[in-house]
């Protein structure tokens, strides 16, 4: 819903009609904006904040039709809506009205209370749409976002993965899978505590989230694992960034209570030429080996590693 007064659209071809339910809007302290034409109603309807509309169905005007052409628009799919005609109608007519996602029909010359209420209801409707939304969004926010570094977890980002690898076949490009560990980081917990730690996962993240490129697909599997998907990225590619990611990490004195923490990572790079096919347990499983060799030969490195082409047929993710 808009900031400030609702925003009303009113649609009619004759502008007596227009003026009259424009004043009486008024009466409510809602701002009205009016139209004569579809075009018209359409303009303002991408220019305005709409909150309601209220459509005449009299010729030659067609207010089912343009009651259509707004749902059909993604910003105003649920708009709620209202009509009006200066003929006595029967009941198809309001069933017709109900079918074209009017809430109300009224007949002109209007009965001012009646018109009133139904602005109110509508309003009303759309308010609680809006806050309906924005819990949504925030209830999603929740369901696909760490906690505590506030990038995808592990459910969404392997959703996410899933997503890029099925796209990765169609468009037949190459991609990349770079699985990081923050090195030591039991030694970070033991020291420095556990809010400590949480505060370099944190840090770690935001670090990891600049370096890395708007596309790239970025999560935390658990503990001190992280992963990035890398679409449209060849070996060389995979490798530079990874280093990029490494060596911003290394650079980067992460200061807790005023004392610097020395942070390393290892990363296991696999890069998916675009003709290979395969499991993405076995991307996984591969990246895992690669990350492993990096802290086996003394952490703080990268090990890339490619994908050989094979027949094996590409299904999502087994981690979910």
């Amino acid at each position: 819903m808009t900031e400030g007064a609702a925003q009303i659209l009113v649609v009619d071809d004759r502008a007596e009609d227009n003026c009259s339910l424009a004043e009486l809007v008024g009466l409510f302290n809602y701002e009205t904006f009016c139209a004569t034409s579809q075009e018209e109603a359409v303009r303002l309807l991408q220019e305005k904040g709409i909150d309601a509309a209220v459509i005449s169905i009299d010729s030659p005007i067609n207010g089912f039709q343009i009651a259509q052409h707004i749902k059909g628009l993604d910003d105003y799919k649920d708009l709620p809506l209202a009509f009006t005609t200066s003929q006595d109608y029967d009941y198809p007519t309001l069933m017709e009205a109900q079918y074209y996602g009017g809430m109300f029909l009224h007949r002109k010359p209007y009965d001012d209370v009646e018109v009133l209420a139904t602005l109110s209801s509508m309003v009303r409707v759309k308010m609680l749409q809006d806050e309906l939304k924005e819990r949504m969004q925030e209830l999603d926010h929740l369901a696909s976002t760490d906690v505590l570094t506030g990038i995808y977890n592990r459910r969404m980002f392997f959703i996410r993965v899933a997503e890029e690898m099925a796209r990765a076949r169609r468009n037949q490009s190459p991609y990349c899978v770079l699985y990081m560990d923050i090195d030591h980081f039991k030694g970070i917990n033991d020291t420095h505590g556990h809010l400590a730690g949480d505060f370099i996962l944190r840090s770690f993240a935001q670090l990891v989230d600049q370096a890395k490129r708007k596309s790239d697909v970025f999560g935390r599997i658990g503990g001190e694992e992280f992963v990035i998907l890398l679409p449209d990225a060849g070996y060389d590619e995979g490798q530079m960034i990874a280093e990029r990611i490494r060596a911003t990490i290394e650079e980067t004195d992460i200061n807790w209570v005023g004392k610097a923490i020395p942070v390393t990572i290892s990363v296991g790079m696999l890069a998916i030429p675009e003709n290979a096919v395969a499991t993405a347990d076995e991307l996984m499983k591969i990246a895992d080996e690669a990350l492993y060799e990096a802290k086996e030969s003394g952490r703080n490195r990268v090990v890339s590693r490619e994908l050989e082409i094979g027949d094996a047929v590409a299904r999502p993710f087994g981690f979910l």
